[in-house]
């Protein structure tokens, strides 16, 4: 005979289940299947923007750049209250976020803050972000996770820029430059290039929308403050006015930033440079503007009197 009342208490690995997706195994309507909370795939990404006006941000650029340390920067500013004049609403990808920045806290048992590199067998995924303040209503945003070996083979082959659906679908187009390889004099211009060539391989196969906003970060900028450095610095200025001038015709808008996510040594702030980098996300997308329709030739009276009653 069996017990209907008989709970099963066999070990369950609750880190395991989480990330399962698909139907639940109960029967009897007292078990719900709660959203995975990990990172975003094409298909819910797609789901939350038929949903949400949702604003896709694409950060590219190579490995160990500091693309994902960016983000999970950004996420750590919230869990300690309002940040960039907005309050955190909700947001899909916790779990996705919590992965990404627990072996940067002391309790991981770390010695230096670190975040977990991203490989290119996880392909494409999104972090989910909501925000709202007093002044603005909610705004959603959908910030792409990709490795870097991805990019860099689209330098390589720009043929392959257009398979890279953050980019075509993008409101703004982040590309890191890895300030930590522009101290290095032996690594600088490599480096530099590295950005110039992925921008040029995004432009010239017509990947990126003309109504897209370009921005260039430097990153890890805490390693550019000693007096010792000035030749970096100057490079680094001479190559944003380029990159501003080289795209400033052919986009709504193109910004510069510096950003140092984390400097272990203390002395930046943490986050540093990401409020107006988070701001200029969070403003309304620039609008193509219509061109007039052209006037029908005027072929009779009637149709000037047309003309003449629109007008």
């Amino acid at each position: 005979m069996t017990d209907e009342n008989k709970v099963d208490d066999a070990d369950t690995d609750v880190f395991e289940a989480i990330g399962t997706t698909g139907p639940s195994k109960d029967t009897d309507g007292r078990w719900i299947t709660l959203p995975a909370a990990g990172m975003l795939g094409i298909p819910e990404a797609d789901e939350l923007l038929r949903r949400r006006n949702a604003s896709v941000i694409a950060i590219v650029g190579e490995r160990n750049g500091g693309k994902t340390t960016l983000i999970a920067e950004l996420y750590e500013r919230f869990l300690r209250g309002p940040f960039a004049e907005t309050l955190f609403t909700h947001s899909l990808s916790l779990l996705g976020f919590e992965r990404k920045t627990f072996q940067s806290r002391a309790e991981s048992g770390a010695e230096y803050p670190d975040t977990p590199r991203t490989s290119k067998q996880d392909g494409l995924g999104f972090f989910h972000l909501a925000v709202s303040s007093e002044h603005a209503r909610r705004t959603d945003l959908l910030i792409s996770e990709r490795a870097g070996e991805t990019y860099r083979d689209v330098r390589d082959r720009p043929a392959g820029a257009l398979d890279l659906i953050e980019v075509r679908k993008a409101k703004a187009i982040v590309f890191i430059l890895d300030g930590e390889r522009v101290v290095d004099p032996l690594r600088r211009a490599e480096a530099i290039a590295s950005v110039r060539h992925l921008a040029r391989a995004f432009m010239d196969s017509n990947a990126i929308a003309s109504q897209c906003e370009i921005q260039l970060v430097t990153t890890k900028i805490d390693l550019l403050e000693s007096d010792a450095l000035a030749g970096a610095r100057a490079a680094l200025e001479a190559f944003e006015q380029q990159f501003v001038s080289a795209y400033g015709s052919h986009f709504s808008k193109v910004d510069t930033f510096r950003v140092a996510a984390r400097d272990p040594k203390g002395v930046m702030a943490a986050g540093f440079g990401l409020e107006p980098l988070l701001q200029s996300w969070l403003k309304p997308a620039s609008q193509p503007g219509m061109p007039p329709p052209p006037l029908p030739q005027l072929a009779d009276e009637f149709d000037r009197l047309l003309v003449r009653r629109v007008g």
